[in-house]
């Protein structure tokens, strides 16, 4: 039966190509899986890795059973679906002040994605992940009425991508925008929207290592995430 799946394994492969690794471990040749797969009873048995939410660092990992179809368009949905994303999203100017507020904490430059609806893109959910705590992401989605007037302040119009550097973020820099009058400080991704150029574009402006909240810090916004109620969780998160 493992044979037979691969060809869908590897049109799995090819449809998530750059956002989630594929790999199998031939329980034959190589012997007992590695710890972290926990207990296989038969095969072919197919598990997600992934960054746990709250950890510390993408090292600490959650591992979760697929038990759907084992159809590659099943298989790439179920994948995806499950990337963790650290983006936050904006519903309007208090929102975005403590957005903002969180950025200047922590030191950390503002990428800021203005998208034309709520949908967060693949592509930022790596990059939220793979540049976590040396950037801040938000998404001021154009279809909440609350931010229309941050893409006017920012000169946007439809889908963007502006990064605003700590020392920006530490003033007024939306002082500076009207209409389509820019800061200096602030760049523009201006190349093609993909994911080597974004990546490209991140690591040219995030910080070269992570920024990490102090003990007392970290316990205090753990008590505060778990008393937030489900209807809060699309609001801008504390938390690292």
């Amino acid at each position: 039966y493992c044979q037979l799946l691969n060809p869908e394994w590897e049109e799995l492969a090819s449809k998530v190509k750059g956002f989630v690794k594929i790999a199998y471990w031939d329980t034959e040749k190589s012997g007992s899986a590695p710890n972290i797969l926990g207990e296989i009873r038969g095969t072919p048995t197919i598990k997600l890795i992934k960054p746990k939410r709250k950890a510390k660092t993408n090292k600490q990992k959650d591992v979760v059973d697929y038990n759907m179809e084992r159809k590659a368009d099943d298989m790439s949905s179920f994948a995806l679906d499950l990337m963790p994303s650290f983006v936050e999203r904006v519903n309007g100017p208090e929102d975005f002040e403590k957005f903002k507020n969180k950025a200047k904490k922590f030191g950390l430059p503002m990428m800021l994605f203005f998208s034309e609806d709520r949908r967060i893109l693949n592509e930022m959910k790596f990059l939220s992940t793979e540049f976590r705590r040396r950037v801040l992401i938000a998404q001021i989605p154009f279809t909440k009425k609350e931010n229309k007037n941050l893409f006017f302040e920012y000169g946007v119009r439809g889908r963007a991508l502006l990064v605003v550097p700590p020392s920006s973020a530490d003033g007024d820099e939306q002082d500076e925008f009207r209409g389509d009058n820019q800061s200096p400080d602030v760049v523009v991704f201006d190349g093609k929207w993909s994911l080597h150029r974004l990546q490209s574009f991140f690591s040219e402006h995030a910080l070269k290592t992570e920024v990490k909240p102090k003990p007392a810090e970290a316990k205090t916004e753990d008590k505060e995430d778990k008393q937030t109620e489900p209807a809060e969780k699309e609001k801008v998160k504390t938390e690292l």
